[in-house]
């Protein structure tokens, strides 16, 4: 199946086959709206008032209002998903009907701007394609001899490394763990687009797919057969998203740079030279553990830390946190993305770690924000700055 019937459900159906056990309760945006029309049982109450036959059309846009909310104040953290006990597809369901919001032109201004900067410009931010390798100029790197080069292995390297300059540390220290391992790379370079993760979340579909097929064929000229990213976000449009929307076409082994330095340390191509002395922990972004099962490797990395101090978050892995600041609901509610980042920030103030490793760029920005706020002295860093650290040294 490649076309998006491989993405879509029946939203109705799906609702009607709530049992209203209420173990969803532990959505981050019930927890602090505390809302009935913000639970997940209750969005499926909506969208089954919505969908009726019987409704008439002044109720159903009555309906629809408090139902787009409703959606769009999801963080797609996905705890609602891992934990319903008739395993409903909740966050299809999510996404579908924030593609009927999008029908019927109900997207708010914000999230808008968004889609038509992606669409536009192929990126997030809506800079000029030139750009997308701006990052390694600024860190003194010369990737024009990987640029657009034949290679087994791409570095996809993705909007927020690529052009957010307090990320682009993030793209330089997966190009030394690359370069130290002596591995055979290349980067799409002004050919990257944009995963479409935020496209796919927002409900737009069709975009999104044309994005997924462009990074394909990308990949397909240079003879790339396997992927590795930095970005929690394209790691799941690689391993969900793509699969699902471009079918049998995408034959393409992706992995997150936890899980291939993890077996670069396997297979002693790296080695650690420098040996971190600071407390660390790590926090599980909800789009490796929750959406891809991701959590062993970050750790099994920090493992080779000679007598490394770890301390594991309260709230861990497939119940970890979310930091609040996935799903777009930076574009809908900051204020609410605050308020679920609190119960976190709580929790590494609680682990007395004096270093936050991550593996989703969103995270990490949501998680200093929350650090700044309380004035705490963390530092927040990215799971590939841990590795350069660990086998290059510290800047």
């Amino acid at each position: 199946m490649s076309s998006l019937q491989g993405w879509q459900v029946d939203v109705l159906d799906v609702a009607q086959k709530c049992v209203y056990c209420g173990y969803c309760s532990l959505c981050p945006t019930y927890k602090e709206l505390k809302w009935e029309v913000n639970h997940p049982r209750g969005i499926l109450d909506q969208i089954k008032l919505y969908y009726s036959e019987e409704i008439k059309d002044k109720l159903r846009n009555d309906v629809s209002k408090q139902l787009f909310e409703s959606v769009f104040l999801c963080t797609a953290c996905r705890a609602c998903e891992d934990i319903c006990i008739v395993d409903l597809p909740l966050l299809k369901v999510w996404e579908q009907i924030r593609q009927e919001a999008f029908k019927r032109g109900r997207w708010n201004p914000k999230l808008l701007s968004l889609y038509n900067r992606v669409k536009d410009f192929f990126n997030i931010f809506g800079l000029p394609t030139e750009e997308r390798v701006s990052w390694a100029a600024l860190s003194g790197m010369n990737m024009s001899r990987r640029t657009q080069k034949k290679a087994p292995l791409a570095y996809f390297v993705g909007c927020q490394a690529s052009y957010s300059g307090k990320m682009g540390s993030i793209a330089e220290s997966v190009v030394k763990i690359l370069r130290k391992a002596k591995l055979n790379f290349t980067i799409l370079g002004t050919e990257e687009r944009c995963c479409g993760s935020p496209i796919f979340l927002a409900g737009g579909f069709s975009v999104g797919k044309t994005f997924a097929k462009h990074n394909l064929d990308q990949f397909k000229k240079l003879g790339v057969k396997k992927v590795v990213t930095a970005c929690a976000g394209c790691y799941r449009a690689f391993k969900i998203v793509y699969p699902r929307v471009l079918g049998e076409e995408w034959d393409i082994e992706v992995v997150h740079i936890s899980e291939l330095a993890n077996e670069l340390f396997e297979e002693k191509k790296l080695k650690v030279i420098n040996p971190i002395k600071e407390k660390i922990t790590f926090k599980d972004p909800c789009e490796l553990v929750r959406h891809c099962g991701l959590s062993d490797a970050p750790r099994e990395v920090i493992k080779n830390i000679p007598n490394v101090r770890y301390e594991e978050l309260p709230s861990n892995r497939e119940e970890s946190l979310c930091c609040g600041g996935g799903g777009l609901l930076k574009l809908n509610d900051e204020e609410l993305v605050g308020q679920v980042n609190s119960h976190l920030i709580s929790e590494i103030q609680y682990s007395e770690a004096n270093i936050v490793v991550n593996g989703c760029p969103t995270c990490l920005d949501t998680i200093q924000q929350g650090i700044k706020q309380r004035e705490m002295d963390v530092e927040v860093i990215d799971i590939a700055e841990l590795v350069s650290r660990m086998v290059e040294g510290k800047k």
